[in-house]
């Protein structure tokens, strides 16, 4: 086991985006103490950019590492935790399993998730700039507040948003919901084996703005304040077993601490 951490590392985030959401998750599961610098999008790059020679979001940064993305932060942190907290599981169709299952949620269903509500979100401007801009330097938040269409634009841009592939994105989440469903219909508790993996920690993630957890870390328009086809969407999920079990693993996993790397 390696010595315990003595300066707390620095994540760099922006703030609504849920790899910066799985990368909070997985260091308060691992009980890693931390910084968290939230950036405005643009702004984060240049960041991640001075600190580790990468565009990649979110970055954790300490004396003796650099881990650019949840992925890495969980393998490193996994073997150094103890045993009960490991998300990686030893058997090998298990652990095949958690990697197909990262690529499922992590990619597929959390950029399905991000096209959805970014396309029904952005064009309330009043709505967004607080989660584009939430706990980011004054200078950050002003620029988010003056510049929203550019801000705004990007995403557009990047997502490559549209009204068709915004349905797209809602059919392609209701495919993955069938699939978790299917699996909860043979096993309740966990998606692989009999205790917690990271398959468990990605779904839910990437569902979290699709249920609306309470321990949700990142900052979210409520339900209230969501347009009708968030709101429906939201309702939707939530009434499905997969909805149930995301909520479920934020409710049992979230508030979780532990001196869990030694």
């Amino acid at each position: 086991m390696m010595p315990a951490i003595s300066n707390n590392p620095v994540l760099i985030t922006f703030p609504p985006s849920l790899d910066s959401e799985l990368a909070r998750f997985l260091l308060k599961h691992y009980g890693i103490e931390h910084q968290e610098e939230p950036h405005a999008f643009l702004f984060c790059f240049l960041f991640t950019l001075w600190h580790s020679g990468t565009f990649v979001f979110p970055l954790l940064y300490g004396d003796s590492f650099k881990l650019v993305g949840p992925r890495p932060m969980a393998e490193y942190f996994d073997p150094r935790s103890v045993p009960n907290l490991r998300l990686f599981p030893q058997d090998a169709a298990d652990k095949r399993q958690v990697d197909s299952d990262w690529t499922l949620f992590n990619e597929t269903l959390a950029f399905a998730t991000a096209r959805f509500a970014y396309y029904h979100l952005l064009p309330y401007r009043d709505l967004m700039i607080r989660p584009l801009s939430l706990g980011t330097p004054h200078f950050e938040v002003k620029t988010v507040e003056v510049a929203y269409p550019i801000y705004a634009g990007t995403l557009r841009i990047l997502l490559g948003l549209s009204a068709q592939k915004a349905q797209d994105s809602l059919d392609q989440i209701r495919k993955v919901f069938d699939a978790v469903d299917a699996r909860l219909a043979v096993q309740e508790n966990f998606l692989v084996g009999d205790r917690l993996t990271l398959s468990d920690v990605a779904f839910a993630v990437a569902a979290a703005p699709l249920v609306l957890p309470p321990a949700y870390g990142g900052p979210i328009p409520s339900f209230d304040q969501m347009p009708e086809p968030m709101q429906a969407a939201i309702h939707e999920m939530r009434g499905r077993p997969a909805g149930a079990f995301a909520l479920q693993v934020y409710n049992q996993q979230r508030g979780r601490s532990s001196a869990a790397v030694g």
